[in-house]
């Protein structure tokens, strides 16, 4: 069920963040769409001129009031340069799209979320294809550590770049469509749906992640390493117009050497 935030929440927790180097505060994520829950956390982005010292990346949490306040520092030279990132953009466009603005000192939040408001993936999917292109080249070692792994039957191994293939491969698939992501919570969905549920990427992704079971003879790390093999086999087939010639020897002799291996 949907909550919302106490009323004095953000005015007291905009005085207790607010310093001179804050230039704006915008609140994203689940409440700002007024999609709140008990579980769910309170997402700030500040915009500063200098991050503060303390920080180890770029992110901070919380307690405020009872609830978990996830704080995002970046400058607003950083956050509009996102724009111009395939694999940033899918991310930052919807997220200010959606953004409250609770704080902004010269009026620099408000033309960004503008920007966002008039950004276009068709600027960027040039780049996106060359990314996508990309990541299935990279990929590639992962391709050759699950078959590894699931020659000399190493569970760990294989599990491990399954991992790496799956995000791959979504991430692939998401930048070369320029699928915008409003919550996190639905970036598989999201993917899938793009895909189209009854089509065979789709199944081996989940066999992959998991989110279906395989049979019940054959070993779950086993299962699973198939699946990526399968998906990656299953990604080139469907961007094999976008791949790239500095990529593509790289990856057709890794299809090469799974199917030569039985899979």
């Amino acid at each position: 069920m949907a909550i919302t935030l106490p009323e004095s929440f953000l005015p007291s927790l905009i005085v207790e963040l607010k310093t001179p180097n804050i230039t704006g505060i915008t609140m994203a994520g689940s409440f700002s769409r007024g999609q709140g829950t008990q579980f769910s956390d309170v997402d700030l982005q500040l915009y500063v001129t200098e991050k503060p010292c303390r920080l180890i990346g770029t992110l901070e949490l919380r307690r405020w009031q009872g609830f978990l306040v996830s704080i995002h520092y970046d400058s607003i030279e950083e956050e509009r340069a996102k724009l111009t990132c395939p694999w940033d953009a899918i991310w930052a466009v919807p997220g200010l799209r959606q953004a409250t603005i609770l704080y902004d000192a010269d009026g620099s939040v408000s033309s960004l979320r503008q920007a966002a408001l008039k950004f276009s993936w068709s600027i960027l999917q040039s780049a996106a294809n060359q990314f996508a292109s990309n990541e299935l080249s990279g990929c590639a070692e992962e391709a050759y550590k699950i078959l590894s792994g699931l020659s000399l039957g190493q569970e760990s191994k294989v599990l491990y770049a399954s991992l790496g293939m799956i995000f791959g491969m979504a991430k692939a698939v998401a930048v070369q469509r320029g699928i915008l992501i409003e919550t996190e919570n639905r970036y598989f969905d999201l993917v899938q749906e793009s895909v189209g549920y009854s089509n065979e990427w789709t199944k081996s992704f989940r066999l992959a992640l998991g989110a279906d079971a395989g049979s019940i003879n054959v070993p779950a790390f086993k299962t699973r390493g198939i699946a990526s093999l399968d998906l990656y086999r299953q990604t080139v087939d469907m961007m094999n117009e976008i791949i790239l010639d500095e990529h593509r020897e790289v990856i057709i002799s890794t299809l090469n050497l799974i199917r030569t291996a039985g899979y």
